[in-house]
């Protein structure tokens, strides 16, 4: 089944350098491959946009998490605020600035993915950090406002690219990472297509080969 409708979106969610200190969000983190396959993603979709970015019916959104905590790394004067290398935005790709769990709070996200899809139903895919808590917030609520929804009636598709998102484990006693993120994954299908990078990008194959 394609996952590529008409118009797209991409969410990449909080990929900043504070995520690479290696104990500060907990002692462990799950899925070893979520670099390598959030880069896979983001290479391809930029593939998918041609031209002039601003017509074209592909998206890419970055979004920040600007802590409202001096003491933060992810604070807007830390080292840690500023996105990591691979997930970089590039030219006039658009980024939004959050202080919440959810992309959609006190931003202008709904509104900027209601005028992409234009009453249209489509496709949004979203990657980043954490599984199980901005990524996840954000995945519920995007489904919860049916931005991608035709005004028709018809439903759009939320995508939650399992394995391009990583979580923590949040203490030395607590859960496993890799059974956070797999708990938050599966109770993320009431609300999203829960997919693998491979089947997203096999999915895109068609299109992507016909602008090769």
């Amino acid at each position: 089944m394609s996952l590529l409708a008409e118009k797209t979106a991409l969410i990449v969610v909080d990929v900043q350098s504070a995520f690479l200190h290696p104990t500060y969000w907990g002692p462990s983190r799950s899925n070893p491959a979520f670099e390598s396959n959030a880069t896979s993603i983001i290479k391809s979709y930029r593939l998918l946009i041609s031209g002039d970015a601003s017509s074209s019916p592909h998206k890419i959104i970055h979004v920040a998490h600007a802590s409202l905590s001096t003491s933060s790394p992810l604070h807007r004067s830390s080292p840690g605020f500023k996105f990591q290398k691979f997930a970089e935005p590039q030219g006039d790709e658009l980024v939004i600035e959050k202080s919440v769990n959810s992309a959609f709070i006190g931003t202008n996200l709904e509104e900027v993915l209601r005028d992409h899809f234009k009453g249209s139903k489509g496709t949004m895919f979203l990657l980043g950090l954490t599984t199980d808590h901005c990524v996840s917030t954000t995945t519920r609520m995007a489904s919860n406002l049916k931005v991608c929804d035709g005004l028709d009636g018809e439903n759009g598709e939320v995508v939650f690219i399992e394995d391009a998102t990583a979580a923590w484990k949040k203490s030395n006693d607590g859960f496993d990472a890799e059974l956070v993120h797999a708990v938050n994954a599966e109770s993320l299908q009431e609300f999203a297509s829960v997919r693998k990078t491979a089947e997203v990008l096999e999915s895109w194959k068609g299109l992507l080969e016909s602008k090769a």
